[in-house]
């Protein structure tokens, strides 16, 4: 009885192995617990990412479709024949047609701005159908905006325009932040961007088809 009474105990556990046991589990969960939650705001931040420079992407793409049917519009009551178009760093103004699922068809007024506030950014939209009665892009004021690009660039630091032409006659065409030739359209116009890694997005140029004519 003895005997069988030691074989017993032997084989049981103590309290002190037990808590031992539990502790070593503890420790074990809290561990695995540790990099799954670690993993999972890997994975969190790499599709934000990912989501970030899928909306520069098609933003890109957006923008280019537009900027390379620019048209070169004659504004009616303005003299010397001064052409619908103000390049700026943040914001472009231009007269384009619009795909016909967003507009009527015809020629349109269009602004595109790349708006910083705070830590956010955000590209917005307008556009309004040319009138005959219209001198320059102020009517695009009042109209309603459409947000193209938002939250969804949470990863870009700074997007900005560039144009490339020739600020007037004889001279040599060169790159600049603002646009002023009332004359002609840019040869070229560059979208740039900086992530707020401060990594450089590639740049996108687009040559505006009709930019060598003048319309009335």
């Amino acid at each position: 009885m003895r005997m069988d009474g030691r074989r017993l105990q032997q084989a049981g556990f103590t309290l002190l192995e037990l808590l031992i046991a539990m502790t070593l589990l503890g420790m074990i969960l809290v561990l695995l617990f540790g990099g799954l939650r670690l993993g999972v705001r890997s994975w969190d931040a790499s599709q934000k990412q990912v989501d970030s420079l899928n909306s520069v992407r098609s933003l890109e793409g957006f923008l280019r479709r537009e900027l390379s049917v620019t048209y070169p519009y004659v504004w009616k009551n303005v003299p010397g024949r001064q052409l619908a178009f103000v390049g700026e760093r943040n914001k472009v103004s231009f007269v384009a047609q619009l795909p016909s699922r967003v507009g009527g068809g015809g020629l349109y007024l269009i602004s595109v701005a790349l708006e910083q506030r705070a830590n956010s950014l955000r590209i917005v939209w307008k556009h309004l159908p040319v009138s005959s009665h219209t001198n320059d892009f102020s009517v695009l004021a009042e109209t309603p905006e459409m947000v193209l690009a938002a939250s969804e660039l949470s990863n870009v630091e700074e997007i900005w325009l560039t144009y490339f032409g020739r600020e007037s006659e004889g001279t040599a065409p060169r790159w600049l932040d603002r646009w002023e030739n009332s004359t002609r359209l840019p040869m070229l116009i560059r979208v740039q961007v900086r992530l707020s890694n401060n990594a450089q997005w590639p740049d996108f140029v687009v040559a505006p088809m009709l930019s060598s004519g003048i319309a009335n």
